[in-house]
């Protein structure tokens, strides 16, 4: 991951300088249309002008661009904050006082930034970051459609289902008949074919030339061409960009406008109110939008780089104070800016910076060729974006995950169609919030598991979060336990336990459990609680279950051991209180002979806890006096109920009496592994004897020899098996399975 400040470099230049180019030829229509969209009725209202979404976009592109830690975001006026200024114009009635609401929100957001208040990013779930992407790339993909046809009556930057004109976007089709272009088709369907196919050609797409700037430069040209021909067939001013509003002249003294101070000492306690309101508000809303954005962007980047949102607040609000001095529109992050920026190539945020310079000299120097472009050549490129955002790949990866993922990805996605970004990532997150208090009602319990001990010893692993939502599943689960059942509340992974249910398990405790014979130990609860820990159970192996227990059962105890091993579902258990139930006597279960091999360790692979087994380590698993003497106490004096001898793959000392190895008393130690070599050399002359499976076969014939040695030499230990005392049992520990295998288990 880099870090957001990146030095710079010459071949992100290369990609950002394109890139730039494709965001302007984005971003002006869209910043013309926010202002249009953005006009509020009234006869007292002040008209918003034009240029104020311009010179957001400018600002958002230089100053934002410059100021923020992102890579790949880049801002402008956004339309999911049109309905608010439509709103705060008609309550504040004057641009100017708009303005000072603006400069108010900028400095909010940087207070925001501060006070690190941007960390709320990190808690937007990915299907509602994905549900955002895929909606406004749908939006963009419906609402452009009339504009590629020639029906140009809703404003560009109207990104809202139910339109000013009365119409909404599917309604907006229904006029296409009346309204539509067939220029306007032609000049769509040649710059769509010119923007998809200019980066297949290698050469081209390699050029400096940005496939976005040929569409539109090839949209401008056939329109020129049908204005020579004198056919009537071209595209009127309705259908082009406009500077200026109702077919104006745009003249660059009206692009400006500045808040007056006179106006602020001028406004009453009514309208001061207003203000302060409308200033919070843009300030709250633009921060939301802004790290939403944030994050989309940064799951589009290729890179995965992560950028800082609380710089990112901080530059915003900077910017927006800058807007308000300067007469512009709110601004935040922008997905659709942005996604063009990354699809086009744009790797740093010199793209950003360049696509703010461009529009800017745009607006200077060449104002009348920007009123030649049609809008349904930007119309190509918005749907080709669009498509890239909602392509029908996302959805099936989305619904490949389950209905966690695809019911809060879908709700976002009709949300925010239907209604706007901010309504549409709450519905999103509601979505997210049901599965979440679903999933935290009916498994108030994070494990549940029996003890394989005797007294039905049963451990409750509670979740992470227990709140008052888990109550009547945590009632139904308790009231299922069997009569008889020793209870471990455990409560070591738990970060908080609602009062509701401390109080449940307390009347429980007190009152049911005693009635239906039942045990409670509670492990792992805070002090806060005041909820007592209890350790009332044993889990390690007791003189009387010891007693108890055939030498079977204790052979199925190991058995299943290393089933939990296997499985991934080993028990939890309390060392501490096992030492201390251990510390003033053992009745082990078992005696495990086996190799001295670092990656067979008994208790681990058997999933047993301390006092269980018995390990008696040597290299081979061989059979020698001392190694008899330790099993004879196993068996005699400690009373174990199983002696299970444990050979293992790849074992070293096996491997070494293959190939005859000699070395000291290592020598005489695999002298005893020898016979086993030489047993499976007669039985399958054919298998090389520095193969693996050689190795294998030898260590399986090693155990077999090992207990036949173990009986032949130890009248002790033959005499308890003959008697039904002890079961003398072998096995091989496979390496990369971790499974057990139990040479007789009868």
């Amino acid at each position: 991951m880099s870090s957001p400040e990146s030095t710079f470099s010459w071949s992100d230049f290369a990609k950002d300088l394109p890139a730039s180019l494709s965001v302007a030829l984005v971003a002006l229509p869209l910043c013309l249309g926010i202002a249009l969209a953005s006009q509020a009725t009234g006869e007292n209202v002040d008209k918003l002008p034009l240029m104020s979404g311009l010179i957001a976009g400018i600002i958002g592109g230089i100053v934002v661009g410059a100021l923020s830690g992102s890579h790949t975001s880049v801002s402008g006026p956004a339309a999911g904050l049109v309905a608010t200024v439509v709103v705060a114009m008609q309550d504040l009635q004057s641009f100017q006082l708009f303005l000072y609401a603006v400069i108010l929100a900028g400095v909010i957001q940087i207070l925001m930034g501060v006070f690190r208040a941007g960390v709320i990013a990190y808690y937007f779930p990915t299907a509602v970051i994905r549900g955002l992407l895929a909606a406004i790339g749908l939006i963009l993909i419906f609402k452009q459609i009339p504009h590629a046809l020639g029906l140009d009556k809703d404003p560009e930057g109207d990104f809202s289902f139910f339109q000013l004109d009365g119409f909404n976007t599917f309604s907006e089709l229904s006029r296409l008949d009346d309204f539509f272009q067939p220029a306007a088709a032609i000049i769509f369907l040649t710059c769509l074919i010119v923007y998809l196919g200019w980066s297949r050609i290698p050469k081209l797409g390699k050029s400096v030339i940005p496939a976005a700037l040929m569409a539109v430069l090839t949209g401008l040209l056939l329109n020129q061409i049908f204005i020579w021909s004198t056919t009537g067939f071209a595209l009127n001013a309705e259908h082009l960009v406009s500077l200026a509003e109702g077919g104006k002249t745009f003249r660059l003294i009206d692009a400006f406008t500045f808040p007056s101070l006179q106006t602020l000492t001028q406004i009453d306690r009514e309208q001061a109110f207003h203000l302060l309101k409308v200033g919070i508000e843009i300030a709250v809303i633009a921060s939301l939008e802004t790290l939403l954005n944030l994050e989309a962007c940064d799951r589009l980047d290729p890179q995965r780089r992560v950028s800082p949102p609380n710089r990112e607040l901080i530059a915003q609000g900077i910017g927006n104070v800058s807007c308000g001095v300067l007469g512009g529109l709110p601004l935040t992050s922008v997905v659709v800016r942005s996604s063009a920026n990354i699809y086009s190539g744009g790797r740093s945020k010199m793209s950003t910076i360049l696509h703010g310079i461009w529009l800017a000299i745009a607006v200077l120097a060449i104002p009348n060729v920007l009123q030649m472009i049609p809008l349904s050549a930007l119309a190509a490129i918005l749907i080709a974006t669009g498509f890239k955002l909602a392509s029908p790949t996302v959805f099936r990866e989305i619904f490949k995950q389950g209905p966690r993922q695809y019911l809060p990805f879908l709700a976002t996605v009709l949300g925010t169609f239907f209604t706007d970004l901010l309504y549409g990532v709450l519905i999103g997150l509601a979505f997210g919030l049901f599965f979440l208090l679903r999933s935290m009602a009916i498994r108030p319990f994070a494990q549940t598991e029996k003890r394989p001990t005797p007294g039905n010893i049963q451990r409750i692993v509670l979740a992470q979060h227990m709140s008052f939502l888990s109550r009547a599943s945590v009632v139904t689960q308790l009231d299922e336990l069997d009569p008889g059942t020793h209870i471990i509340l455990d409560a070591s992974k738990t970060d908080y336990i609602d009062p509701d249910i401390l109080n449940l398990f307390r009347d429980f405790i007190e009152h049911k459990a005693p009635l239906r014979n039942i045990q409670i130990s509670q492990v792992g609860f805070q002090d806060s609680y005041q909820f007592p820990n209890k350790l009332a159970y044993s889990d390690v192996v007791t003189s009387e279950w010891q007693a108890s227990m055939s030498p079977q059962d204790a052979l199925n105890l190991l058995i299943e051991g290393n089933q939990r091993f296997t499985s991934g579902t080993t028990l939890e258990r309390d060392l501490e209180h096992q030492r201390h139930q251990t510390a003033s006597g053992q009745h082990p279960m078992a005696a495990v002979l086996g190799c001295i091999d670092s990656r067979v360790p008994a208790e681990i692979v058997f999933d047993a806890g301390i006092g269980s087994i018995f390990a008696v380590r040597i290299a081979g698993n061989v059979v020698s006096d001392d190694v008899l003497a330790s099993l004879e106490y196993a068996g005699a004096a400690s009373k174990v109920n199983c002696i299970l001898v444990l050979g293992h793959t790849d074992c070293g000392a096996v491997r070494a009496a293959c190939s005859d190895f000699k070395m000291g008393h290592i020598t005489s130690l695999l002298d005893k592994i020898r016979p086993s070599v030489q047993k499976i050399r007669e039985r399958d002359p054919n298998l090389a004897i520095d193969s693996p499976q050689f190795a294998n076969q030898v260590a399986e014939a090693n155990v077999h020899r090992t207990m036949e040695g173990i009986r032949e030499n130890s009248p002790i230990l033959k005499a308890l098996e003959d008697d039904g005392q002890l079961l003398i049992a072998g096995a091989v520990y496979h390496l990369d399975s971790g499974k057990v295998h139990f040479l007789n288990t009868a």
